[in-house]
């Protein structure tokens, strides 16, 4: 399960990235069920499609949650442009599978191809490292075959964050150690037996945040761990990601996938009884996570206490939020009940790319709900004055540290017309439509926010023409001070509104649309009157001549 997750979260973006208006469940509605509790009312099934639904037909996945995730009709219409718009926004990198060569080896030979029958609680975990001898000058294995009994390090304990110390750790009794014979399915790689730092020590720094040798340098000459081709690509894809050249991560947050036991998991792994710094955020974002998929959120050494772990490394070593996700109910699920697992965590991952740019302002945000009682100005409540711009406030709540940069806060609107031959026109007819934006200014005037308290009216004043008539579409995008971006209302993201927008240009002064009229009706009425003359004249000629010759010789 933890391979064919991220790979439908690969497929979603591929078939739905830049495209919008999509009514994927066929019900006349358009981006009206997305994914998680849209309207914070504890129900996932945001549209009703499901819950409209028999009993007998609410639990299509067998799970005993009725209309949970993964059920037919719930999170089933997200918004393509919201896909769309975290795709342009975000620096996505997606890793389908890590441990390649031991998923092979557990599905080939381990387990087998019926793993799900042979392996249902275990496999193999490891990847196929030769640990012959020992973990720390292995000898050539002559036949190339694996020693199951010590071969291969499991990966996501090979971090070098924390990395083998006991602290109550599944580790090795010795850390670095392996011996032929034992089955250590959790072996977390050899003992580093380099002078990191030239100070004729070893291993005297591990990796953990602090200076451990007093020597004014920080976890320099580490104990172990980042000792696999897995882990260094890892090392690698992270610490190459240093964008403002500061020599760390700018990843802001990472996801990694397991199997199993519905959970998730938040940073510390290695230490029980211990708090990170940013504890009551990480429960946060869980706590969304978990909604979604109806998995439990805990802290991941309540479920067992483990050292080098990848989350720890990520959150310890480079500040990056990390969770990671045990999908499903077995090591090995029964292959009917894949797609209603994958489609029950596949929010999860859009998720993190929406927090990405600073899940830390996101989290501390949203535990002061400042961003959920804010709106915009709905078209029912828009009023289009007769000439000038178009006003659209927004009521602001004081705790929310908007900007008023242009960049980040502002209306993005366009003006669209139907045409004739448009039976049926809707958001996917304007995908080409270019947007324009308009910044926020402070009125000075106060608003009542959706949760009866006091906000900030603000307003972005849109140039329409006067002279264009036609359909208004327009939503809000706010930033925060310290750049944390898109605040997207109305909610979901991707969405916006559509206001009827008359012809407002005017038509000229009285006295001008007099002597127009005089000048129009002179031009008329004097050639009418012209041409009756002619005729007339013509007809008494005519009658004349008629009279002198009535044979019309």
């Amino acid at each position: 399960m933890s391979f064919e997750v991220p790979m439908m979260f690969l497929e979603l973006i591929a078939h739905y990235y830049d495209t919008a208006g999509i009514d994927n469940d066929g019900d006349g509605l358009i981006d009206e069920d997305p994914f998680g509790d849209m309207d914070g009312d504890g129900i996932l099934d945001d549209d009703g499609d499901c819950t409209s639904l028999a009993p007998s037909f609410q639990d299509s996945n067998g799970d005993g949650d009725l209309c949970g995730p993964g059920d037919l009709g719930v999170d089933e219409d997200f918004s393509e442009q919201w896909i769309t718009d975290l795709v342009n926004s975000r620096e996505i990198y997606l890793v389908p599978m890590l441990n390649t060569d031991g998923l092979r080896y557990d599905m080939e030979e381990y387990c087998g191809p019926t793993a799900w029958e042979n392996c249902a609680t275990s496999g193999w975990r490891k990847n196929l490292r030769d640990n012959t001898v020992t973990g720390i000058s292995p000898l050539p294995d002559i036949d190339e075959e694996v020693d199951e009994g010590c071969d291969g390090v499991d990966l996501n304990r090979n971090f070098q964050f924390e990395w083998g110390a006991p602290l109550g750790a599944t580790g090795p009794l010795f850390p670095g150690a392996c011996y032929a014979g034992q089955n250590n399915d959790v072996y977390n790689g050899p003992v580093d037996d380099t002078d990191n730092d030239g100070d004729g020590q070893i291993n005297e720094d591990h990796v953990d945040g602090n200076d451990d040798d007093a020597d004014g340098l920080v976890d320099e000459d580490w104990w172990g761990g980042n000792s696999e081709p897995e882990t260094k690509f890892i090392q690698d894809l992270t610490e190459m990601n240093d964008d403002d050249g500061d020599g760390g991560s700018d990843f802001g947050i990472t996801l990694s996938w397991h199997s199993f036991s519905e959970l998730v998991l938040y940073p510390w792994g290695h230490c029980t009884g211990c708090q990170t710094d940013d504890h009551l955020e990480l429960i946060y974002h869980g706590d969304k996570m978990a909604e979604m998929t109806s998995y439990e959120n805990i802290q991941s050494s309540d479920l067992y206490p483990t050292t080098g772990d990848y989350c720890d490394w990520q959150y310890g070593a480079h500040g990056s939020y990390c969770y990671t996700m045990e999908i499903g109910t077995a090591f090995h699920q029964q292959p009917e009940d894949i797609n209603s697992i994958a489609l029950e965590n596949i929010g999860v991952p859009f998720y993190i790319a929406e927090i990405a740019d600073d899940p830390r302002e996101r989290a501390r945000i949203g535990l002061e709900q400042a961003d959920k009682s804010q709106w915009i100005v709905s078209p029912d409540n828009l009023t289009v004055p007769e000439e000038g711009n178009v006003p659209i406030t927004m009521c602001v709540d004081p705790i929310f540290p908007w900007t008023s940069n242009t960049n980040y806060s502002h209306v993005m609107w366009r003006m669209v017309q139907p045409s004739r031959a448009q039976s049926d026109f809707g958001a996917s007819e304007w995908i080409e439509e270019p947007w324009q934006m308009t910044g926020f200014n402070e009125t000075g005037q106060n608003c009542t926010l959706t949760n009866m308290q006091e906000g900030i009216l603000i307003s972005a004043d849109l140039p329409v023409p006067e002279d264009k008539s036609g359909k208004l579409h327009y939503k809000s995008m706010l930033g925060t001070r310290s750049g944390t971006f898109p605040f997207a209302y109305p909610v979901p993201m991707g969405t916006y509104y559509v206001v009827d927008i008359p012809y407002r240009a005017p038509f000229g002064s009285a006295a001008l649309s007099f002597m127009l009229f005089a000048i129009v009706a002179g031009a008329v009425w004097g050639g009418l009157a012209k041409c009756l003359h002619l005729i007339l004249s013509g007809d008494d000629e005519n009658i004349e001549w008629n009279k002198e010759d009535p044979a019309g010789a």
